[in-house]
């Protein structure tokens, strides 16, 4: 039987973490009813366009838990749209004394709470729909990707004896569709409050967010939903537009009065400069509230295919 380490705490602080064209980043809003939860920050996962590899979620790490002694997980989100899936548990574990031996127990992401609005989710040893994936399970009871209840995980003769090493909570993976933006507002890991609260490293990292077409005129909004700077907008097109007069414009869609406060920060005829590639820096001194948003449009006449990408940070 693995050593149980005695700490202080078991957990982590919480990391963000995304792949594809998805976002996970910290944000604060005083916009109902995204702040009816949670101490004043919670992270914003945002899964967008859905192929099977975009996800967005938050890492906690975990300083060796037994896998019998992790009984009970809570916690709560406010999803903008209804999904095909909620915001789920992924439990990652190793044999701690040979840590090539290692497995993923994740949970169903259909199975948890995904309805539109707050949704709250609590796990027990009863849970069900947990499956498995990893390197050298040798041994194990169990089959890979047979759903069963942690209970099993834990009365496994592999796992049992096996540790905890990180926990997450995931939100993607989906095949098709698109995943609206989720506050992730709260977390309890064994009756225990994870602290959420970003660090200055949390805040000085870039966050992107991404739009492509073959077709049609472009027209993208950034509306990150909390007070941010806007570092930087590229757009990339496969062949220079040659028709006409075509603008490419980033202009503020703010959340006061629009006559008064909507401006223009960059207009460019992207056929005079015959361009491929069109790259403007902002930075210090562009400063948005949460109800702002950063619009970027261009007629592509001639129907090329371009990429568009922001960068943004989360102010304090």
């Amino acid at each position: 039987m693995a050593t149980e380490i005695k700490l202080a705490t078991k957990f982590g602080h919480p990391v963000c973490r995304s792949a594809g064209v998805s976002q996970a980043y910290w944000a604060k809003s005083t916009v109902s009813p995204y702040p009816q939860k949670g101490g004043g920050w919670q992270i914003l996962l945002n899964g967008g366009v859905q192929t099977g590899a975009n996800w967005a979620g938050v890492y906690i790490p975990v300083n060796e838990l037994n896998i019998p002694s992790f009984k009970t997980a809570k916690w709560s989100y406010y999803m903008t749209a209804a999904e095909s899936m909620g915001v789920s548990m992924v439990i990652w574990v190793h044999d701690p004394t040979d840590f090539d031996n290692r497995a993923e127990i994740s949970q169903v992401g259909g199975s948890v709470e995904k309805a539109l609005g707050w949704d709250a989710s609590e796990f027990t040893t009863a849970t069900g729909s947990m499956f498995f994936y990893g390197e050298n399970t040798t041994g194990t009871d169990l089959t890979a990707g047979t759903q069963y209840t942690w209970a099993e995980f834990q009365a496994d003769t592999l796992f049992k004896h096996w540790t905890i090493y990180r926990i997450s909570f995931e939100y993607g993976w989906e095949a098709t569709g698109t995943f609206d933006p989720v506050w992730l507002a709260e977390i309890d890991l064994n009756n225990e409050r994870i602290p959420f609260e970003p660090t200055r490293d949390d805040l000085e990292a870039p966050v992107f967010q991404y739009h492509t077409a073959t077709t049609g005129a472009l027209a993208t909004a950034l509306s990150p939903k909390t007070p941010f700077r806007l570092e930087r907008v590229d757009i990339k097109i496969n062949t220079a537009p040659t028709t006409g007069t075509q603008n490419f414009t980033v202009s503020v869609d703010a959340g006061r009065v629009a006559t008064v406060y909507d401006t223009n920060l960059i207009t460019r005829d992207l056929v005079a400069a015959s361009a491929t590639s069109y790259a403007v820096t902002f930075g210090q001194g562009y400063e948005f509230m949460e109800d702002d948003e950063i619009d970027c449009a261009w007629a592509n006449t001639d129907n090329r295919t371009y990429g568009l990408t922001y960068c943004f940070r989360v102010l304090p």
